[in-house]
């Protein structure tokens, strides 16, 4: 990417409307060859970014699991984007809902069950949240509920359990072909885009931490294996992704998906959002990071954080002795940045404090 990143920043101005958030804020990632003079919006740009985000067939939210103020900036954005859509143009994919499930949201969507408290209660079960999921399922009831009273499909995106613990206990190998088949479509482009520019930076610094986190905890068994996690992690996003484009290409031109994902999955094009924009690339696709940290873009917590992931420049030794180096480049964090506050300005590079 031979352009630099700026940013805009929404921070003052009139309160938006209860469609357009709760005086949520915005501070989104735009290309520029100038990053020394950021671009200071009115509070009047949310407005016009739910109006460009309207126009996507796909939009990628990624959230912290465990924040609720995600959860409700995420139904604050899709109410947004209902209201341009209309509420039978728009679909909300869940990476927290396992396929095999989909039944139990199209009856909580279809209110199946007439009390509400007891729709919930039935969802939570029939989706066997507890067990599958265990994040705080009431932090998702601002998206569940505005969902339900508007007829919003949510689409279950999640690999079944036991198809993932084949692939982290034993190997993609251990995945039998049905399940194989059920999950990925574009077999060839899933082992290519191994080869993207920038995929193997991307594993180092997203998804082996995320291995040493998931091994510290104990989820991966005695035996921890990277090798496994990294299958089952490619497998998952290329699933996830999968689903919602199936779902998109059964309704092109008609409805849009809201993704709901970790941001691990959705930053720097390598998860999601890029096999996304690899199997469907006529699809129009954008990418949101919701109250990004430091540590969502790779950075240490003390320090501001990086709008880009630099790649490359290693020096290798090619197969006649000689010495190469590798291309380099830079992946943007996210299209977007999103806060439900103004963030601290030492959050922000230092180029950009001035619109904190």
């Amino acid at each position: 990417m031979s352009t630099l990143l700026a940013a805009a920043a929404i921070l003052s101005g009139p309160d938006p409307s209860p469609a357009e958030g709760n005086q949520a804020r915005v501070f989104a990632l735009q290309e520029t060859t100038d990053p020394s003079r950021p671009f200071v919006a009115s509070a009047t740009q949310e407005k016009a970014l739910l109006d460009k985000l309207a126009k996507n067939d796909v939009v990628f939210l990624g959230e912290h699991h465990n924040k609720a103020d995600d959860h409700n900036l995420q139904a604050d954005i899709i109410s947004g984007l209902a209201s341009r859509r209309g509420n039978n143009n728009i679909a909300v994919g869940l990476e927290m809902v396992q396929v095999q499930y989909q039944e139990a949201l199209d009856s909580y969507i279809a209110a199946e069950i007439k009390d509400d408290t007891a729709a919930e209660k039935a969802l939570y079960d029939n989706v066997q949240w507890a067990e599958r999921w265990q994040w705080s399922f009431e932090a998702y009831l601002p998206v569940f509920r505005l969902a339900r009273a508007q007829k919003i499909p949510l689409v279950a995106l999640n690999v079944d359990s036991a198809s993932m613990e084949q692939v982290r206990f034993g190997g993609f190998e251990n995945l039998p072909q049905e399940a194989r088949d059920r999950y990925i479509d574009d077999k060839k482009g899933f082992i290519e885009f191994a080869r993207s520019p920038g995929f193997v930076d991307y594993v180092e610094k997203v998804v082996m931490p995320s291995y040493d986190f998931h091994a510290r905890m104990g989820l991966l068994g005695s035996n921890p294996s990277q090798a496994n996690f990294y299958s089952s992690r490619i497998l998952w996003d290329e699933a996830m992704s999968n689903v919602a484009r199936r779902f998109v290409d059964r309704h092109l031109s008609q409805k849009m998906m809201v993704v709901l994902e970790g941001a691990d999955h959705v930053k720097f094009d390598m998860g999601s959002v890029g096999r996304m924009k690899r199997m469907a690339p006529k699809f129009q696709v954008a990418s949101v990071l919701l109250n990004p940290t430091p540590v969502d873009a790779s950075a240490p917590t003390d320090q501001a954080m990086v709008l880009e992931m630099r790649y490359g420049g290693q020096v290798v030794i090619g197969a006649d002795g000689a010495r190469k180096s590798k291309p380099k480049g830079a992946l943007k964090v996210a299209d977007y940045l999103w806060f439900s506050s103004p963030p601290a300005s030492s959050l922000l590079p230092a180029a950009l404090r001035s619109v904190a």
